[in-house]
């Protein structure tokens, strides 16, 4: 790192606190956004407002009635690269189980507890504080910087795709919980439901119908084994790819023979696996039962909505190594590249042709769980983590 950016690095991290940092995360969690009972708006027109008062341009982008991504820039001086720095504001419900309250924000020690306190407010409050500090430092940006709360990522990322082709960034970090590790790739997912078809029948004379739920045995068998057969494949940093029947759903009353059934495939794909395939893939399981037990009636019906595909980023891409050298410095230990298991909204500046890396404070393991929380160390070194990352991306004055 030159002296100049040394200079740049100390100006912003000087105006960086873990108690302010841990404030902004106080507020975005008691802003209740679960999806898809709240939506965002609450935690929208805090971004929005936190964004206008430190002079971005903001605007709101409707993606469904009511929903909107935000989108703020800090207009750059001119001949650097524009960043975008893109998160999601919903969380997922609050579920049961909980100890502390799960939208109280309260801290504990180093713990600052609620739903979306690591997956993904904790990644917001850092962008949020990061950009606080580069403003309040007076340190001018050669490239523009965008920052950018999406909708509906839980669900289908509606937000995201709405978003990102509106979009001119040049390069993307996607916030969320990494353990300030760099993630390069990350699995995809796709979600097919499979319609098996009976007959009713009173439930009294069973031998009159054809019953659905009996018919999905010889599918879920097949699935099984399909499970089985492609864990061979393999990512070095992703894993194996996995097929798993997580719904199952038939019947309308305890005195009828189901004449549905119906079961939905969570399949998630590795990097190299492409969806098109994979749907192929299935309809030849589909095809196996088909033959084998002519008595089967069963079909793809319909696909669920999901974040996305896989995707990567080649670890040679310069941003990787801005990123790797932003963490390392932030947190006083080694970044390393690793792959994440589930889906994000990487997958879609990917698909744009947009370098992309995923970076954020908070344990991944998180997500979704009862008591979910953060470390406020580590929040703090996120916003600094992502300061220097908007420095090193974006060039400086």
């Amino acid at each position: 790192m030159s002296r100049v950016a040394e200079l740049a690095a100390e100006r912003v991290g000087a105006q960086l606190s873990e108690a302010r940092t841990a404030s902004i995360l106080t507020d975005l969690v008691r802003s209740r956004s679960q999806n898809p009972q709240d939506g965002e708006s609450a935690v929208a027109t805090y971004v929005a407002s936190f964004l206008e008062r430190l002079g971005l341009e903001v605007s709101m982008q409707e993606v469904i009635a009511g929903r909107a991504n935000v989108v703020g820039r800090l207009r750059g001086a001119g001949g650097g690269k524009t960043l975008a720095f893109n998160t999601h504001m919903d969380t997922v419900p609050q579920g049961t189980g909980w100890t502390h309250e799960p939208f109280g924000g309260e801290v504990v020690g180093r713990r600052l507890y609620g739903r979306g306190s690591a997956d993904a407010k904790g990644p917001l409050a850092a962008f949020l504080s990061a950009v606080e500090a580069i403003v309040g430092s007076q340190t001018h940006l050669r490239g523009d910087l965008l920052v950018t709360g999406v909708v509906d990522e839980e669900t289908g990322s509606a937000g995201a795709r709405t978003l990102v082709p509106t979009l001119d960034a040049d390069l993307a970090l996607v916030g969320e919980p990494t353990s300030m590790q760099v993630a390069i790739a990350h699995r995809g997912s796709l979600r097919p439901v499979l319609a098996v078809n009976g007959r009713t029948a009173h439930s009294s004379r069973p031998e009159q119908g054809v019953n659905a739920i009996y018919q999905s045995i010889p599918v879920l068998e097949a699935f099984m084994e399909y499970a089985e057969r492609i864990r061979d494949r393999s990512h070095p940093l992703c894993g194996s790819p996995s097929a798993a029947v997580t719904i199952m759903f038939a019947g309308v009353a305890e005195n009828v023979i189901p004449g549905r059934c119906e079961l939905t495939l969570d399949r998630r794909m590795i990097p190299g696996e492409v969806e098109a395939e994979v749907v192929a893939e299935i309809d030849a399981v589909l095809a196996d039962v088909r033959r084998r037990r002519p008595d089967v009636e069963v079909e793809i019906d319909r696909f669920l909505a999901t974040t996305g595909s896989a995707s990567e980023l080649d670890a040679d891409h310069p941003l990787v190594a801005i990123a790797l050298e932003s963490s390392t410095a932030a947190t006083g230990r080694q970044a390393a590249v690793v792959g994440l298991s589930g889906a994000c909204d990487m997958t879609h500046f990917r698909a744009r042709g947009v370098p992309c890396v995923v970076l954020g404070p908070g344990d991944g393991a998180q997500a979704h769980q009862p008591d979910e929380h953060i470390d406020v160390h580590e929040l703090a070194q996120g916003a600094f983590a992502y300061a220097l990352v908007a420095l090193g991306a974006c060039g400086h004055e």
